[in-house]
Order: C-alpha cells, then sequence, then structure tokens
C-alpha cells in the first residue's frame, strides 16, 4: 500500500515501539529516539533496506529542557518545508501528535503554520490543516 502524504505522525511517546510498524507503512513519521523506540526504529530501516517497503521514517532526539510544544514548533517547521506546500506530493492535511497533549504552547505552534483546534485521541491528538490542493 503506498504511503499517505496527507497526513504526517509526530511520535513523541518513549515507548512506542511496537506500534511503529503499522503506523510507518501508512503515512510519513517522526519518532523520538529512546530505547524503547530504538529496535522498531532499525527495524523499520531494515524493512525499507531488504523489502524496499516505502518508508518516511525520520528520528529526533528530545534535547533536554525543551517542551514537547518547543518540540513540536521545531519538528513542524522541517515537517512543512518537508510535506507542506512545496511538497510535490501536495500539502499534508492532517498532523497526528502522539505522546503529547494539546496545552497551550503546541496549539500556538500549531495555529500559527494553518492548523485547527486539536482533537484528542488515544495517547495524543491530531489537526487538520486548510492547504490548497496542488494541480498537476
Amino acid at each position: 500500500m503506498p504511503l499517505d502524504f496527507s497526513t504526517v505522525a509526530i511520535i513523541l511517546d518513549p515507548d512506542f515501539g511496537s506500534q511503529l510498524g503499522e503506523l510507518a507503512s501508512r503515512m510519513p513519521v517522526w519518532v523520538v529516539d529512546t530505547p524503547g523506540n530504538r529496535a522498531s526504529i532499525e527495524s523499520e530501516w531494515a524493512r525499507r533496506r531488504r523489502d524496499g517497503a516505502e518508508r518516511e521514517l525520520s528520528v529526533f532526539r528530545m534535547i533536554d529542557g525543551l517542551s514537547h510544544g518547543e518540540h513540536i514548533a521545531a519538528l513542524l517547521r522541517t515537517i512543512d518545508a518537508h510535506y507542506g506546500d512545496a511538497s510535490d506530493d501536495g500539502p499534508f492535511e492532517t498532523l497526528l501528535v502522539l505522546g503529547a497533549s494539546a496545552d497551550e504552547a503546541p496549539v500556538a505552534v500549531i495555529r500559527s503554520f494553518g492548523g485547527s483546534d486539536p482533537i484528542a485521541m488515544s495517547g495524543g491528538f491530531r489537526v487538520a490543516f486548510v492547504r490548497q490542493p496542488h494541480t498537476k
């Protein structure tokens, strides 16, 4: 199944590990590098090399002293550069954030990128972005 580039996930959950494969098979994922996630990260990279599995899996490290909101802000700038309006696949329309709550700081940043009010979901939240579709 081809990746859905209209949705991008940020995983801040340090123990998301066993769930990573299923999510990475459906959409681009940015996942925090922790001992609880490392084996699954390496497994997905190996699957991509060995089987040619389509994966967009990016890894980042948490910086001590930064809040989840500050990490989301930094990641969203990079995600927007990769999957935003200039993307060949069209801009992403939905952001999933797992391992964080939708408190004021991330919501303010998300709104500055055109995101709507977050909708709570198990383990995190999702946000819709209103984007202009590409015409090819």
